[in-house]
């Protein structure tokens, strides 16, 4: 589902900090710069809630850690659910209340104007684009014979719903939109990294109609415990390793 932006209206008067979103430092948690803190007035929160310009909300744990700040459990369902790249521009400003609205800049400067909200996906037939050609909602790439399974997908993040075909066959094709990125390539990655907030796997990319992820999906499954209806979430961090963070719920 694209939202349009701009249902919220920021007062100019309000604190506020920036980051330029770095994958291996704003993810899976975010420091609240300390000279930032005064404005929480002695009173630090322990969840904070974060609104976009679209009126959506998440709330966000807040932890102390070597005397720093960060926003820490939810955060990384920010970071996907508005699918950050590198070098994105976010301010937050702080409204008072425990609550931040956060506005977020592309690498052009300019205001993102449309969000995807993975949490909602509207299904499309994978042979359709949205129209504003920034993101794609799709169809799962990976088809059983009764055609279960969810996936939202888009060029930098998509979501996948474990199935058994998966566990059995210690395989799993990502979906379309995406694959069909390298597929293209002259030269692609001979091998994937997969990492969660836990380790980090080696995987070997098998491109043949679709990208599919094989050798090294088996330690990838025991290791975290995959069970039949997991979602995990998939973030690119690095296009050229081909480096994906993934999210296991």
């Amino acid at each position: 589902m694209v939202t349009p932006v701009e249902h919220v209206s920021i007062p100019h008067d309000l604190p506020e900090f920036f980051k330029i979103f770095h994958p291996e430092i704003c993810y899976p948690q975010l420091r609240i710069p300390p000279a930032f803190i005064k404005f929480f007035n002695g009173d630090i929160p322990s969840i904070c809630v974060l609104e976009d310009l679209a009126a959506r909300t998440w709330k966000v744990l807040v932890e102390k850690n070597d005397g720093d700040f960060f926003f820490m459990e939810n955060w990384p369902d920010f970071v996907l659910d508005n699918n950050l790249e590198y070098g994105d521009f976010l301010t937050f400003s702080y409204t008072g209340n425990s609550k931040f609205y956060v506005k977020i800049y592309g690498k052009n400067g300019c205001l993102k104007q449309d969000v995807t909200a993975l949490k909602e996906p509207e299904l499309l037939p994978l042979v359709e684009e949205n129209a504003r050609g920034k993101s794609i909602v799709a169809e799962p790439a990976d088809q059983t014979d009764n055609g279960s399974g969810d996936m939202a997908a888009s060029v930098t993040s998509f979501e996948i719903v474990i199935k058994a075909s998966h566990l059995n066959r210690a395989r799993l094709n990502l979906p379309a939109p995406f694959g069909n990125c390298y597929l293209k390539r002259k030269q692609r990655p001979l091998l994937a990294t997969l990492r969660t907030d836990s380790g980090s796997w080696t995987i070997v990319p098998q491109y043949y109609d679709r990208l599919e992820l094989r050798e090294g999906m088996q330690k990838f499954i025991d290791d975290n415990a995959l069970r039949v209806n997991d979602v995990c979430r998939f973030k690119l961090i690095d296009d050229e390793k081909l480096i994906l963070k993934v999210r296991i719920k």
